[in-house]
């Protein structure tokens, strides 16, 4: 008789483990979507074109301007001044900021750094691939 009675409570003394084993998992879980909440899902979309191009370069424009270095930048001009260092088609002509920007995932650090297609890079052709998808 004790050992039924012994029995049934490691039952019930698994099952407590087993359920606050799947609570930690849950919370886990949970902190996790909370987290995702926080980052701005938009701006990896601006960056691929997903938006059109004046919200593109909004969404671009407002991260950059974020940046203390940034605070006084003024995008209109900067398009209007930069493109014309550039010697391709493709970049002299782009009215949108995510031609010469684009974000770089380091999965690792779990962090996105805004990348540069310089002219000199652009002009020497090491873009190529990106202008044939673009």
């Amino acid at each position: 008789m004790k050992n039924k009675i012994l029995q049934g409570l490691s039952c019930y003394q698994l099952m407590y483990r087993a359920s606050g084993g799947c609570f930690l998992v849950f919370l886990g879980f949970l902190l996790i979507l909370l987290g995702a909440g926080c980052s701005n899902l938009e701006l990896p979309k601006a960056f691929d074109g997903e938006f059109s191009a004046v919200k593109n370069n909004k969404l671009i424009y407002t991260y950059c301007t974020s940046c203390h270095n940034h605070k006084e930048f003024n995008s209109e001009q900067h398009v209007l001044k930069v493109r014309q260092k550039y010697k391709r088609k493709i970049f002299r002509r782009t009215s949108e900021c995510r031609t010469c920007h684009y974000l770089e995932k380091v999965w690792d650090k779990d962090h996105s750094f805004r990348k540069t297609r310089r002219p000199k890079q652009v002009n020497r052709g090491d873009f190529r691939k990106f202008e044939k998808n673009y």
